[in-house]
């Protein structure tokens, strides 16, 4: 690729080009204050670890970051105080008694069998198991609540999320981490690296750049190799896996066109949004204190 053609191409990209910044990690926790993947958030003194009101149990802490001890680069642009992203990842076993009952192994496999052909099927059912208690096997429907798709966790504002800044103005709570399956572990965010970022093929287009035939030619090569920043980062432009998504915001309906972080799957959280997706905690430029999270995957 003609370096003269690349300098040209990132000179006509110039007014789309944002800062972004790469989280440098260490293992373990550290204060409540602190930028973190995981570990011990803060909670204000009359607060409770966030429920899913879907399954009533306790989400996972996903990420936090202290607004007021960003880079010099990026402080003031996204207000103040602790941003934190809390995500339920539960996935339910609820068992419905059938009434039925057997003694033996034979009896049990036969009424699993009627159940399934003769009873109303709960909704979302997915098998009849026995469960054995002394010698009585009792025939139960099997159902899995999956908070994720029975509130359309990826969309903004679902009730499976919680995103928001909060201000740390009165001492912490005092609580113990819950216990939850697959518990995160905890990653100290220490530094940030400062990268150029732009946009990448799906939002380009929007901004009507004029572009020959031989930058055409690098567009995607150049954007996804060189110029568009992609994992977990803060600030920078979204990376867009389907669409631009932009949420409008819950106080002035315009588009919370403005990224805080943009979580990759399996890059410092150990989850997979959707199928190998992305997500990202959008905010209000107007009004700083409104943030919504979605993700997108292919």
């Amino acid at each position: 690729m003609h370096l003269k053609v690349k300098e040209q191409f990132k000179q006509k990209l110039s007014g789309v080009k944002r800062l972004a910044f790469k989280p440098i990690i260490q293992p373990g926790d550290g204060s409540l204050t602190a930028s973190k993947f995981a570990g011990k958030p803060w909670l204000n003194a009359d607060e409770k670890w966030p429920v899913c009101p879907n399954c009533n149990q306790p989400m996972q802490f996903f990420l936090q970051i202290n607004l007021d001890e960003l880079p010099q680069n990026a402080k003031n642009i996204f207000g103040t105080g602790i941003l934190q992203l809390f995500y339920c990842t539960n996935v339910i076993e609820i068992k419905h008694d059938t009434g039925l009952f057997g003694t033996t192994i034979e009896e049990c496999e036969k009424l699993k069998e009627y159940a399934t052909k003769n009873l109303p099927l709960p909704q979302g059912i997915a098998g009849t198991v026995v469960d054995w208690e002394g010698d009585i096997g009792k025939i139960k429907f099997v159902v899995y609540k999956d908070c994720v798709s029975d509130y359309d966790g990826w969309s903004p504002f679902s009730q499976c999320q919680l995103a928001r800044i909060v201000q740390p103005n009165q001492p912490p709570a005092a609580y113990e981490i819950p216990e939850l399956e697959d518990l995160f572990p905890a990653k100290l965010i220490v530094d940030w690296k400062e990268v150029d970022d732009y946009p990448n093929w799906l939002e380009i287009d929007d901004f009507k750049i004029p572009l020959d035939e031989d930058e055409e030619d690098i567009l995607d090569d150049i954007l996804m190799e060189e110029l568009h920043q992609g994992g977990d980062k803060l600030a920078g432009w979204p990376d867009w896996v389907q669409y631009p998504e932009y949420p409008k915001c819950p106080t002035c309906n315009q588009p919370m066109n403005q990224l805080v972080f943009q979580i990759q799957s399996n890059d410092n959280i150990p989850y997979t949004w959707g199928d190998r997706g992305v997500g990202y905690i959008l905010q209000c430029p107007q009004h700083k204190e409104e943030v919504a999270f979605l993700w997108q995957c292919t």
